[in-house]
């Protein structure tokens, strides 16, 4: 895209009031109410689990893995048009060393509905959205 044709979008969107969409796709806004969404769902499971782990099945290994959070992505990523969500990552590692990259679906309103493993130690799993 031209810097002329990008410059002139952003000034209509900011004429219009809209939101102006980052490098990633998503508003800086958008991404802090989506990861403080993915932090409380975390938090929350953590601490029903009781042994301060986040538990996610991996239908790889079908065994139900037992994480520690590391961080959150920086990426926020919205999938769909009719009925919209947004796809967030965060990395986790197992007792054993291995890093897990795990995708957070959340709902328009800031809810995780989901979480599905993305990739272990950087080899993405079959299920694969992005």
């Amino acid at each position: 895209m031209n810097k002329f044709f990008t410059a002139t979008c952003l000034g209509i969107a900011l004429l219009a009031g809209g939101t102006v969409w980052g490098q990633d796709g998503i508003a800086t806004t958008h991404r802090d109410s989506i990861q403080k969404a993915m932090g409380k769902h975390i938090d929350d499971l953590v601490e029903l689990n009781g042994n301060g782990k986040y538990p996610i099945f991996d239908p790889e290994s079908r065994s139900l893995l037992q994480l520690k959070f590391k961080k959150f992505h920086d990426s926020v990523e919205i999938k769909g048009r009719e009925n919209s969500y947004f796809v967030s990552c965060a990395d986790f590692v197992a007792e054993d060393g291995t890093l897990y990259d795990l995708d957070f679906f959340v709902s328009k309103n800031y809810g995780v509905v989901s979480a599905l493993v993305h990739s272990k130690n950087g080899v993405h799993s079959e299920y694969d959205i992005h």
